[in-house]
């Protein structure tokens, strides 16, 4: 089959580093690993054509705001064209949902199956939406792709729920697929070898995130309750992958509580290291505020495919979905109290924490390896495109 991926992302801070929609370069290679033509449409930013063996075609766009996001789309737009002119059509246009409707519009008016992907709760994001007419607008444009798109593709049952009583989408075109994590590269790591590799001490005791650093994630609230862990254990260390906007808002909460010998910020990193972190850390934790609702948390595929036992907010389904693991300690959300008791409970109990682990890394591996949900993808792209 050939397929047209499509993706959009944009961060200044993150111009010069290779990160982006890790989840679609993987889906894309492993789409092309089953003998499929693959190509990619995305941002010429983060050196795209390094991550995936799919063919990339590196979008280039606007730099300036408002006109980065409208020359990228329009630039899609036409190159898409080109490419079916050229290279032929497609079997399939996969759209991470990036608030356009024009490859839809592309599939609807050449009659190609177009397989929409929605990522996050469809009012999470329009929450964040100040301005009153570009609220509306974005929401608009996201009713006009679902209707377009011959089949939906959300990350968790609640977001299907929602694009169904809210939006109006039919069941019948909906399928859950969620975010899973690439199981090759997260998988258990010795201890001692990654605290060598990265420069840190194995006989210290550490509680980890990785991620963005938004105001959802909750990392203020794992602030607050290192002040009690560190009580218990002087030998707890909090160890925070990443970078975002509220980096510097917790880096002086840290200092203004006096625990800068407790925490490492290690500011952005390649998403191929990461795994070395997690094989660091002997607890991990998602401390979402209630405000993250429903978006995929890809962390929390990472961490337990790592082998790690992890402690999370109970935040409507996002945390119940990995109940059955056997891996995951849900607490209230927004709550450090709680949130350093759990924490408090696993560092006490080591055989705990590898009987977690070990439990995490089989649910994971059986049930949410990208490799897989790439293949049921693939089995749907199938069923769709015969409909045509």
């Amino acid at each position: 089959m050939i397929f047209f991926l499509y993706a959009y992302w944009h961060s200044p801070r993150f111009e010069k580093q290779v990160g982006g929609p890790i989840k679609v370069y993987e889906l894309a290679t492993n789409l092309a690993e089953r003998d499929n033509i693959v190509y990619l449409f995305i941002p010429k930013i983060g050196y795209p054509e390094r991550q995936t063996s799919a063919k990339v075609v590196a979008i280039p766009f606007i730099n300036l705001p408002v006109l980065r996001f409208i020359s990228f789309q329009t630039l899609n737009f036409l190159m898409s064209l080109w490419f079916i002119i050229k290279k032929g059509r497609p079997n399939i246009l996969y759209v991470r949902i990036m608030w356009s409707f024009l490859p839809m519009l592309i599939g609807k008016l050449l009659r190609i199956p177009a397989i929409l992907e929605v990522n996050d709760s469809p009012h999470r994001s329009y929450a964040g939406i100040k301005n009153g007419i570009k609220r509306n607008l974005a929401h608009m444009i996201d009713r006009i792709s679902y209707y377009f798109s011959d089949h939906i593709l959300p990350v968790t049952q609640k977001i299907a729920e929602d694009l169904h009583s809210i939006e109006g989408v039919p069941w019948n075109i909906m399928t859950v697929v969620p975010s899973g994590t690439n199981t090759d590269l997260f998988r258990p790591l010795d201890k001692a070898y990654c605290c060598e590799k990265l420069g840190f001490d194995s006989d210290l005791k550490y509680i980890g995130f990785t991620g963005t650093f938004f105001q959802y994630q909750g990392i203020d609230v794992l602030i607050e309750s290192a002040s009690f862990v560190v009580q218990r254990f002087q030998d707890a260390r909090f160890l925070l992958v990443g970078d975002g906007p509220q980096k510097s808002t917790w880096e002086n909460m840290v200092k203004e509580m006096g625990l800068n010998n407790y925490f490492s910020f290690t500011g952005q990193i390649r998403y191929r290291e990461v795994p070395f972190y997690c094989g660091i850390m002997d607890i991990c934790v998602a401390p979402f505020r209630r405000e993250a609702m429903e978006s995929s948390p890809v962390k929390v595929f990472d961490y337990l495919s790592s082998g790690k036992p992890v402690v999370m907010s109970d935040i409507f389904n996002t945390g119940k979905q990995f109940l059955e693991s056997g891996a995951v300690c849900l607490v209230r959300p927004e709550d450090p109290v709680t949130l350093s008791e759990s924490i408090i409970r696993l560092l006490k109990n080591e055989k705990l924490c590898r009987e977690m682990g070990q439990k995490g890394r089989e649910y994971i591996v059986l049930k949410y390896d990208r490799k897989k949900l790439a293949a049921d993808i693939y089995r749907l792209c199938l069923k769709v495109s015969s409909r045509g």
